[in-house]
């Protein structure tokens, strides 16, 4: 019964204690798939560009190949090693499309423009498009992280060249967005000492102009407030009274003197701020009169009013002026001085303009007639008469 026991445990066990069974007495082991020499090494290339579809093995041979890094095997022109173009595609399989890739072939150059403001600063790269790439076709960007900084941009007060020109913006005057309200006003921001030359403005109306300030003559600090010259045919009736075509003011009269540019341009007078005048008269590019400076507190009618604007006295001025209606007729004089004629010096054709001098005869100093009058202007004391349609004569009033 021992014996028996034995025996057919020492059959069920396969063979002695320990010992595998000889082969060939049971199925062979699993050792998971086939990865011997006969495995595929390849991978199916359906558009024949040389680079596989990683998601096909095949055996190799035919359009088989080893390279399984092909991201559309639809496409030949698309695979690892094509130039990389403007097409929304990845062409290189490199997982970076069009401006995002390095090795991009048919970018066009642009300059960076990292704070978007239209211009570049220095450094240029390649994209498919400005916008796509963040880049401007226009450098110049002193400061390409703050879009308020650009060439052309508006200038402030605050000490930072905004528009790239080299020059801070600090002074009163100095541009659109730190103007003054008068040439004296610029120059006692300055410190005293500036150059003469246009500066911005803002005017009593709300306007904002480019005017003329002449900074050295008796101390400096006088703001254009008439120019006319001879190349301008028009009439003047109300001059110094109203601001007309403020652009004109921001050249000097000797400048406005030798153009063939018209200029008739005023300020209003009556109000802005000064304390005393002076009348201009230059010819041929130079300044050939100033009269003394003439308190504003003696003058006897406003700006734009027909009459005498002086009457001898303590200024020993006389001048008048206005509109033809009263250079010329005597209709319309306001506050006329006992004994001084009633149509300005005596004047018979003067038209629109003014008889500025130190005698109440007519023409003994600066004579201004308008484009409705005698159609001239003296451009200098009592001489050099100049007509209008040519350049050679102007006449300016300045204020302080």
């Amino acid at each position: 019964m021992n014996l028996l026991f034995l025996y057919l445990l020492a059959c069920a066990g396969g063979g002695p204690a320990g010992r595998p069974a000889p082969p060939g007495d049971g199925p062979a082991p699993d050792t998971g798939p086939d990865t011997g020499a006969d495995a595929p090494a390849c991978f199916a290339d359906a558009d024949g560009d040389g680079a596989g579809d990683r998601q096909a093995p095949a055996p190799c041979g035919g359009r088989a190949v080893s390279n399984a890094a092909d991201c559309d095997d639809a496409a030949p022109a698309v695979h690892p090693g094509a130039p990389e173009v403007c097409n929304g595609v990845d062409d290189d399989c490199d997982a970076r499309i069009d401006d995002a890739d390095d090795s991009l072939t048919d970018g066009l150059p642009f300059y960076v423009d990292a704070d978007g403001d239209g211009h570049g600063g220095s450094t240029v790269r390649t994209a498919c498009s400005a916008a796509s790439g963040g880049g401007a076709l226009v450098d110049g960007d002193c400061d390409d992280a703050d879009p308020t900084i650009h060439p052309g941009a508006d200038e402030g007060c605050d000490g930072i060249d905004r528009d790239c020109d080299g020059l801070t913006s600090t002074t009163a005057g100095s541009a659109a967005t730190c103007p003054a309200t008068t040439c004296a006003a610029v120059l006692a921001a300055a410190g005293g000492a500036a150059p003469d030359g246009a500066y911005w403005l803002a005017l009593p109306s709300g306007s904002l102009a480019r005017v003329w300030c002449d900074m050295t003559t008796d101390g400096g600090g006088w703001t254009l407030g008439f120019l006319r010259n001879t190349a301008a045919t028009a009439s003047q009736p109300d001059f110094g009274g109203a601001e007309h075509d403020l652009a004109g003011l921001a050249v000097s009269p000797a400048a406005a003197s030798a153009s063939s540019l018209p200029a008739l341009a005023s300020l209003d007078l009556n109000a802005l701020d000064w304390a005393e005048l002076r009348v201009d008269a230059a010819h041929a590019g130079l300044v050939t009169y100033q009269s003394r400076p003439i308190p504003r507190t003696a003058l006897r009618i406003p700006f734009g009013q027909d009459g005498y604007t002086l009457y001898g006295g303590e200024t020993g001025y006389y001048w008048c002026g206005g509109a033809a209606s009263y250079t010329d007729a005597g209709i319309g004089a306001v506050n006329n001085p006992p004994g001084a004629p009633a149509d300005c010096k005596g004047h018979g054709f003067l038209g629109s303009g003014w008889d500025f001098s130190e005698s109440d005869a007519p023409n003994t100093g600066l004579t201004l007639c308008g484009g409705d009058g005698s159609y001239w202007l003296t451009a200098g004391w009592a001489t050099s008469v100049v007509y209008y349609g040519g350049a050679g004569g102007a006449q300016a009033i300045w204020v302080r």
